[in-house]
Protein backbone atom coordinates (compact mmCIF):
# COMPACT_ATOMS: atom_id res chain seq x y z
CA UNK A 1 0.00 0.00 0.00
CA UNK A 2 1.40 3.41 -0.86
CA UNK A 3 1.88 5.73 2.05
CA UNK A 4 -0.71 8.27 0.87
CA UNK A 5 -3.37 5.68 -0.07
CA UNK A 6 -2.70 3.74 3.12
CA UNK A 7 -3.09 6.82 5.30
CA UNK A 8 -6.36 7.78 3.58
CA UNK A 9 -7.73 4.26 4.04
CA UNK A 10 -6.65 4.18 7.69
CA UNK A 11 -8.24 7.57 8.39
CA UNK A 12 -11.48 6.48 6.72
CA UNK A 13 -11.44 3.14 8.52
CA UNK A 14 -10.90 4.82 11.89
CA UNK A 15 -13.89 7.08 11.29
CA UNK A 16 -16.08 4.14 10.30
CA UNK A 17 -14.82 2.15 13.27
CA UNK A 18 -16.31 4.70 15.66
CA UNK A 19 -19.70 4.27 14.00
CA UNK A 20 -19.34 0.50 14.01
CA UNK A 21 -18.62 0.40 17.72
CA UNK A 22 -21.83 2.37 18.27
CA UNK A 23 -23.74 -0.15 16.11
CA UNK A 24 -22.13 -3.03 18.00
CA UNK A 25 -23.18 -1.54 21.33
CA UNK A 26 -26.69 -0.85 20.02
CA UNK A 27 -27.09 -4.43 18.75
CA UNK A 28 -25.85 -5.77 22.10
CA UNK A 29 -28.20 -3.49 24.01
CA UNK A 30 -31.15 -4.56 21.87
CA UNK A 31 -30.24 -8.18 22.53
CA UNK A 32 -30.13 -7.57 26.27
CA UNK A 33 -33.46 -5.75 26.21
CA UNK A 34 -35.03 -8.43 23.98
CA UNK A 35 -33.94 -11.27 26.23
CA UNK A 36 -34.69 -9.46 29.50
CA UNK A 37 -38.14 -8.16 28.61
CA UNK A 38 -41.15 -9.35 30.54
CA UNK A 39 -44.45 -10.15 28.92
CA UNK A 40 -43.22 -9.85 25.35
CA UNK A 41 -44.67 -7.68 22.64
CA UNK A 42 -47.90 -9.53 22.01
CA UNK A 43 -46.39 -11.15 18.94
CA UNK A 44 -46.69 -14.93 18.44
CA UNK A 45 -43.96 -16.96 20.09
CA UNK A 46 -42.41 -17.88 16.73
CA UNK A 47 -42.10 -14.22 15.75
CA UNK A 48 -40.51 -13.44 19.11
CA UNK A 49 -38.00 -16.27 18.58
CA UNK A 50 -37.14 -15.06 15.07
CA UNK A 51 -36.64 -11.52 16.43
CA UNK A 52 -34.27 -12.87 19.09
CA UNK A 53 -32.28 -14.78 16.48
CA UNK A 54 -32.13 -11.66 14.28
CA UNK A 55 -30.71 -9.61 17.16
CA UNK A 56 -28.04 -12.25 17.80
CA UNK A 57 -27.27 -12.42 14.08
CA UNK A 58 -27.00 -8.61 13.97
CA UNK A 59 -24.55 -8.74 16.87
CA UNK A 60 -22.42 -11.32 15.04
CA UNK A 61 -22.50 -9.35 11.77
CA UNK A 62 -21.55 -6.15 13.63
CA UNK A 63 -18.60 -7.97 15.24
CA UNK A 64 -17.39 -9.27 11.87
CA UNK A 65 -17.75 -5.81 10.31
CA UNK A 66 -15.82 -4.23 13.17
CA UNK A 67 -13.04 -6.79 12.80
CA UNK A 68 -12.71 -6.14 9.06
CA UNK A 69 -12.51 -2.37 9.46
CA UNK A 70 -10.26 -2.53 12.54
CA UNK A 71 -7.68 -4.52 10.57
CA UNK A 72 -7.43 -1.59 8.17
CA UNK A 73 -7.62 1.15 10.81
CA UNK A 74 -4.84 -0.39 12.92
CA UNK A 75 -2.92 -2.98 10.89
CA UNK A 76 -0.86 -5.49 12.84
CA UNK A 77 2.09 -5.21 10.46
CA UNK A 78 3.48 -1.74 9.85
CA UNK A 79 4.93 -2.64 6.46
CA UNK A 80 3.27 -2.42 3.05
CA UNK A 81 2.07 -6.04 3.11
CA UNK A 82 -1.48 -5.29 1.97
CA UNK A 83 -2.24 -3.46 -1.23
CA UNK A 84 -4.69 -0.56 -1.31
CA UNK A 85 -7.18 -2.37 -3.55
CA UNK A 86 -7.65 -5.29 -1.15
CA UNK A 87 -7.82 -2.97 1.84
CA UNK A 88 -10.42 -0.83 0.05
CA UNK A 89 -12.52 -3.93 -0.67
CA UNK A 90 -12.33 -5.00 2.98
CA UNK A 91 -13.35 -1.52 4.08
CA UNK A 92 -16.37 -1.51 1.73
CA UNK A 93 -17.35 -5.00 2.90
CA UNK A 94 -17.07 -3.92 6.55
CA UNK A 95 -19.24 -0.86 5.88
CA UNK A 96 -21.85 -2.95 4.04
CA UNK A 97 -21.94 -5.43 6.93
CA UNK A 98 -22.45 -2.54 9.35
CA UNK A 99 -25.54 -1.44 7.43
CA UNK A 100 -26.75 -5.04 7.34
CA UNK A 101 -26.42 -5.24 11.14
CA UNK A 102 -28.49 -2.06 11.54
CA UNK A 103 -31.13 -3.48 9.19
CA UNK A 104 -31.31 -6.75 11.15
CA UNK A 105 -31.77 -4.88 14.43
CA UNK A 106 -34.51 -2.74 12.86
CA UNK A 107 -36.39 -5.81 11.61
CA UNK A 108 -36.05 -7.49 15.00
CA UNK A 109 -37.32 -4.37 16.77
CA UNK A 110 -40.38 -4.20 14.52
CA UNK A 111 -42.02 -6.98 16.56
CA UNK A 112 -42.58 -4.45 19.34
CA UNK A 113 -45.41 -2.97 17.26
CA UNK A 114 -47.26 -6.26 16.84
CA UNK A 115 -51.01 -5.66 17.29
CA UNK A 116 -52.74 -7.19 20.29
CA UNK A 117 -55.26 -9.95 19.79
CA UNK A 118 -58.92 -8.91 19.92
CA UNK A 119 -59.80 -11.20 22.83
CA UNK A 120 -56.85 -10.03 24.92
CA UNK A 121 -57.73 -6.39 24.37
CA UNK A 122 -61.41 -6.82 25.26
CA UNK A 123 -60.73 -9.13 28.22
CA UNK A 124 -58.78 -6.37 29.91
CA UNK A 125 -61.57 -3.81 29.39
CA UNK A 126 -62.11 -1.13 31.96
CA UNK A 127 -64.70 -1.69 34.64
CA UNK A 128 -67.56 0.81 34.94
CA UNK A 129 -70.29 1.37 37.49
CA UNK A 130 -73.70 2.26 36.03
CA UNK A 131 -76.30 3.82 38.33
CA UNK A 132 -80.02 4.03 37.53
CA UNK A 133 -83.14 4.75 39.56
CA UNK A 134 -83.74 1.00 39.92
CA UNK A 135 -80.20 -0.02 40.97
CA UNK A 136 -76.46 -0.06 40.32
CA UNK A 137 -74.48 -2.47 38.13
CA UNK A 138 -70.75 -2.96 37.77
CA UNK A 139 -69.01 -4.62 34.85
CA UNK A 140 -67.42 -4.22 31.43
CA UNK A 141 -69.11 -2.33 28.59
CA UNK A 142 -70.08 -4.52 25.64
CA UNK A 143 -71.57 -3.99 22.19
CA UNK A 144 -75.32 -3.41 22.27
CA UNK A 145 -78.19 -2.13 20.21
CA UNK A 146 -79.19 1.45 19.57
CA UNK A 147 -80.48 3.38 22.57
CA UNK A 148 -79.20 0.93 25.19
CA UNK A 149 -76.03 0.55 27.19
CA UNK A 150 -74.68 -3.01 27.11
CA UNK A 151 -72.93 -4.23 30.23
CA UNK A 152 -71.36 -7.57 31.10
CA UNK A 153 -72.03 -7.72 34.84
CA UNK A 154 -68.84 -8.72 36.65
CA UNK A 155 -70.13 -10.76 39.59
CA UNK A 156 -73.02 -12.48 37.81
CA UNK A 157 -71.36 -13.10 34.45
CA UNK A 158 -74.54 -12.09 32.61
CA UNK A 159 -75.33 -9.42 30.04
CA UNK A 160 -77.57 -6.49 30.91
CA UNK A 161 -79.07 -3.96 28.49
CA UNK A 162 -79.88 -0.65 30.21
CA UNK A 163 -81.92 1.97 28.32
CA UNK A 164 -79.84 5.14 27.99
CA UNK A 165 -82.70 7.26 29.33
CA UNK A 166 -82.48 5.43 32.67
CA UNK A 167 -78.71 5.90 33.16
CA UNK A 168 -78.14 8.37 36.02
CA UNK A 169 -74.34 7.97 36.28
CA UNK A 170 -71.55 6.11 34.51
CA UNK A 171 -68.24 5.99 36.40
CA UNK A 172 -64.98 4.11 35.74
CA UNK A 173 -63.95 1.95 38.70
CA UNK A 174 -60.92 -0.15 39.57
CA UNK A 175 -62.85 -3.08 41.05
CA UNK A 176 -66.45 -4.11 41.43
CA UNK A 177 -67.22 -4.33 45.15
CA UNK A 178 -70.46 -4.74 47.00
Amino acid sequence: MTDEAGERLQTSARGWLTLQLAVLGFAGLCGAIKSGGSGGSGAPRVVEAVAGVLVLLALGVACAATYLVARIAWPLHAGPTTDAVRAGRRLRLGIALTFLAVLLVAVAASTAWWPEEEEAASATGALVQVSTASGTWCGVLRASGEGVLGLEVADAGRAVDIPLGEVAALLPVGTCGS
